[in-house]
C-alpha cells in the first residue's frame, strides 16, 4: 500500500512544545504516514526530545548546520519527499487525531488537481498549567483567487499540499528582504490556487497554540504589513491589474484589504 503522506515539522528551539506535535502524528487513526523533521540549527534541546522517537521507522530527522529559515526549511522538505501529499506541522502546534484520515477521505473524493487541503482550528492557550481550546477559528470554501486575496485574517490550518503542485509553482519564495521568513504560508497558498483549485474540509483537525514566544510577535507587525502590501500588489499586477486594493488596518494593527475597487 503506497504510504499517501508525510508530515513534516519544522523545528527551531522548540524543546518544551515538539514532543506534542510528534505524538499527535504517532497517534493518529490513520498509520500509514512518514514523519520528516527538519531541524533549523536549534540550540537548545530539542534533539534531546526528538532522537528517542526516531526508533519508529517512519520518522526522519534532517539537521541543518545553520539557521536558514521557514521557507529554505520547507523547500528542503521538498528535496527529501516521496509521498504525493505532505502536511505541514508546526512545531509549537499539533495534529486532531483523526486529521490524517480526514485528509485521506477528501483526497479520494476530490478532482485530482486539488493542490491544497484545509480544515479548521482550535486555539489553545495555558490556563491554570493546563493547554486549553479557548477559541475556534472556521474556516470558509473561496469563490475565486480573489476571494482568497482579500482573506487576511488566520491563516488556513493544517494545510495538505499535493507534492506535485508545489514543485510546479516552484516551492517557497526566499527572494523578498526577510528571505522567506515572513508570510510564507499565504504566499505558497496564493502560488497555488491562482493555478489549482483548493479544498476545505469543515472539520476541526489542528490544534494551533497561542505563548508568548511565537514568531508573529507585535514587534513583527511593521515587517509584515511591508510584506503584506508588495504581496498584494504582486499579484494584482500579476494578475492583470484589474482591481485597486483599498487598504485598511484592523484592531491590532495589521493591513488588511477594505475592498477591491474595479479599475
Amino acid at each position: 500500500m503506497e504510504t499517501l503522506f508525510t508530515v513534516v515539522i519544522p523545528n527551531y528551539n522548540r524543546e518544551k512544545m515538539i514532543g506534542k506535535a510528534i505524538q499527535s502524528v504517532r497517534k493518529q487513526s490513520y498509520r500509514n504516514w512518514k514523519l520528516l523533521i527538519i531541524d533549523d540549527a536549534s540550540n537548545d534541546r530539542s534533539l534531546d526530545v526528538i532522537t528517542p522517537h526516531l526508533k519508529d521507522r517512519r520518522i526522519e530527522l534532517i539537521q541543518l548546520p545553520n539557521n536558514l529559515g521557514i521557507s529554505h526549511v520547507m523547500n528542503r522538505a521538498l528535496k527529501e519527499i516521496t509521498t504525493p501529499y505532505f502536511i505541514q506541522l508546526d512545531s509549537d502546534d499539533w495534529l486532531a487525531p483523526h486529521a490524517l484520515k480526514e485528509f485521506a477521505k477528501a483526497i479520494r473524493k476530490t478532482d485530482q488537481r486539488t493542490a491544497l487541503f484545509y480544515g479548521n482550528i482550535k486555539k489553545v492557550r495555558k490556563i491554570k498549567g493546563q493547554w486549553k481550546v479557548f477559541a475556534y477559528t472556521k474556516h470558509r470554501p473561496f469563490e475565486n483567487k480573489y476571494d482568497f486575496l482579500v482573506y487576511l485574517t488566520e491563516m488556513l490550518h493544517p494545510r495538505c499540499y499535493r507534492t506535485e503542485a508545489v514543485q510546479d509553482v516552484g516551492g517557497w519564495d526566499t527572494s523578498d528582504p526577510y528571505q522567506g521568513r515572513i508570510m510564507e504560508d499565504r504566499r505558497m497558498c496564493l502560488k497555488l490556487i491562482e493555478k489549482y483549485p483548493i479544498h476545505w474540509i469543515n472539520k476541526y483537525l489542528y490544534f494551533r497554540r497561542k505563548h508568548q514566544n511565537q514568531l508573529t510577535k507585535r514587534d513583527s507587525i511593521k515587517k509584515r504589513n511591508f510584506l503584506r502590501k508588495m504581496v498584494i500588489q504582486h499579484y494584482l499586477w500579476k494578475w492583470g491589474n484589474v482591481y485597486k486594493p483599498i487598504f485598511s488596518y484592523n484592531k491590532a494593527g495589521f493591513l488588511i484589504i477594505k475592498e477591491l475597487k474595479r479599475i
